[in-house]
């Protein structure tokens, strides 16, 4: 997050000046507003890894975790080719989100446009403003051209995207109604039925030529596949990979494979300088009420053994959330089962086969009416935790460090 100043205000009337600009002697015609507020409260039941190493007092012995985010939502249409969306959003976190849980329900990514405004900025809360979508939506001749900061997803992987590198939700994130914006220039170019190109030029942090982005996507439909095809700079990163997704007899099927030759000079200190990453998954509704989805994943940059986890922890690629994975090899299985009109029961289960450890996340949603729901559930970590070597504590699994957490959340629309 950055903290907002002269400069900030600067560019968002920069920004504002642009889409006027881009969009002469047009007044809106409709505009549609909405929006969501919702809380969620953690418990967490047991210590974090670190706590007695690092005090264990002050924020970061605090248990409970509070998180409330108020978005509303806003679309400006001026003919029936321009579109204007606008997502203000206000979070309350307390403690700050870097010390509790609330990654299951939100998430930040490092941007290049100064849209946010911290009103506090402490270990005991958070209270942040921002435009999580800002964007101008123009289409000319069928083509679709997309500028300012926008929600992005490449690839068909669920839990361990490999070619979603535009701020992939992590995999044990339970809501995921909407996905963080980026700051990107985005055109997309028709091939046909079910087929397109899609053009990227972004900048995922805070500097142009470090975190500088320019990709392409395309999608083609082949009957009864879809097969894609990608390839670009990423950050410092050149990135390839494809895409495949099928239906099997009622059984969709899907995997992705992405190659990386990296640019961060730490990656040759840790002996990264290219490598693979995969997943492959299954989706199957077994019965109306009953669904299931599976996946295997391989991390080529992970690191071969638990000790290194904590070293790999601090890598610019996992600190931006682009890798949600320490260890190498992963599966993953989410169950639903719909016992009554209104009400939902998920189960997922999270294994890291390296160490090994497991992460399970068991949750309950009821709709309490057309525009609110309330839901409820726990992350259970399950391995070893920290070995002291030394000085030096030593993460003996992944998921045994995660502490076992109770959390809620009611959620209205409007």
């Amino acid at each position: 997050m950055f903290s907002a100043g002269p400069r900030s205000f600067l560019w968002v009337l920069l920004l504002f000046l642009a889409l006027e600009s881009a969009v002469p002697r047009l007044q809106a015609q409709e505009f549609d507003w909405g929006g969501s507020f919702r809380v969620y409260p953690f418990l967490r039941l047991e210590k974090l890894a670190l706590e007695e190493e690092l005090g264990g007092s002050g924020p970061l012995s605090r248990r409970d975790t509070e998180l409330l985010i108020l978005r509303l939502t806003g679309d400006a249409f001026f003919g029936q080719h321009v579109r204007l969306e606008i997502h203000p959003l206000l979070e309350f976190v307390s403690p700050s989100r870097l010390l509790g849980p609330s990654g299951l329900a939100t998430s930040t990514t490092p941007t290049f446009l100064p849209l946010e405004h911290v009103f506090t900025d402490s270990p005991d809360v958070e209270l942040i403003g921002s435009f999580d979508r800002l964007n101008l939506k123009i289409d000319v001749n069928q083509v679709r051209i997309v500028v300012g900061r926008q929600a992005v997803t490449w690839g068909v992987a669920y839990f361990w995207p490999t070619l979603d590198l535009f701020a992939p939700f992590a995999p044990r994130r339970v809501d995921r109604d909407y996905k963080p914006g980026i700051d990107a220039i985005r055109a997309t170019i028709p091939l046909g039925a079910f087929s397109e190109v899609e053009v990227i030029g972004a900048v995922l942090g805070s500097s142009l030529s470090r975190d500088g982005t320019l990709g392409a996507l395309t999608r083609l439909n082949l009957g009864p596949l879809d097969w894609g095809l990608m390839g670009g700079k990423f950050h410092r990163d050149t990135v390839a990979g494809s895409f495949l997704t099928a239906d099997a007899w009622g059984t969709g099927v899907r995997g992705e494979v992405s190659w990386t030759q990296s640019g961060d000079p730490e990656d040759r200190v840790r002996d990264r300088r290219t490598f693979w990453r995969a997943a492959a998954g299954v989706d199957r509704q077994l019965t109306p009420t009953l669904s299931v989805s599976a996946e295997l994943s391989f991390n080529g940059y992970g690191a071969s053994q638990a000790s290194d986890y904590l070293d790999w922890s601090t890598a610019d690629r996992v600190l931006r959330g682009e890798i949600n994975a320490l260890g190498r090899f992963y599966a993953g299985v989410s169950g639903g089962w719909r016992f009554h009109p209104l009400g939902t029961l998920t189960n997922t289960l999270l294994v890291n086969w390296q160490d090994p450890s497991a992460l399970w996340v068991p949750s309950f949603q009821w709709s309490t009416s057309n525009n609110s729901d309330v839901l409820a559930g726990a992350q259970i970590g399950i391995g070893k935790g920290l070995q002291s070597s030394g000085m030096v504590p030593v993460a003996e699994s992944e998921y045994g460090l995660v502490p076992h957490t109770l959390f809620a959340a009611i959620r209205v629309y409007f």
